[in-house]
């Protein structure tokens, strides 16, 4: 795997990523590349407040025993993605189904997405849509900051401190999630 993509994922999503509970994630693009492909997991600054209000109904231990503070706005993690299926409906608000899959259905991609099927019909917007299957999931114990990553994987300390094309590069991360990586 010499290409990865970086995903940028809510906190919501993340928690349920790294806990094993979600082992699909529907996007409504696919990189071009075949897989398998690695996949890091960037979490989100963008619906903390809602994750910690909502979610974790403010509880400040879980908060605290899931790290999130350290977290947020960072690399949680990684995983591949060893297979992608497509998500296709025939008719503007009808069904979806898994093209070319006999076996798994689209209610099944929505329960392994934690999504409902209203969730997926709302998200998609009767579009095509794509399930990125997650396999070999790897959490940090330490979350990798932006700036420590680099077009060619992780960089070593030198390079992340060596200054302004290491900042280019996560600050073009941030504005081009879940675009392809060398």
């Amino acid at each position: 795997m010499s290409k990865a993509v970086m995903l940028s994922i809510r906190p919501k999503w993340a928690e349920k990523i790294a806990n094993g509970e979600k082992t699909i994630e529907v996007r409504k693009t696919r990189p071009k590349l075949d897989t398998p492909f690695k996949c890091y997991i960037y979490c989100t600054l963008q619906g903390c407040n809602e994750f910690f209000r909502v979610d974790l109904g403010g509880d400040v231990a879980k908060w605290n025993r899931g790290k999130w503070a350290d977290r947020k706005g960072k690399i949680i993690g990684e995983f591949t993605c060893d297979r992608i299926y497509e998500l296709e409906t025939k008719a503007r608000g009808g069904s979806y189904y898994v093209k070319g899959e006999d076996w798994l259905t689209a209610c099944e991609v929505a329960q392994q997405s934690c999504l409902t099927l209203k969730d997926m019909h709302d998200y998609l917007h009767a579009q095509t849509g794509y399930g990125w299957h997650i396999t070999d999931l790897r959490i940090y114990d330490a979350p990798k900051c932006l700036l420590s990553f680099g077009r060619k994987g992780f960089a070593d300390a030198s390079q992340a401190s060596s200054g302004a094309e290491n900042v280019a590069i996560a600050i073009s991360a941030r504005r081009r999630a879940g675009a392809m990586w060398r």
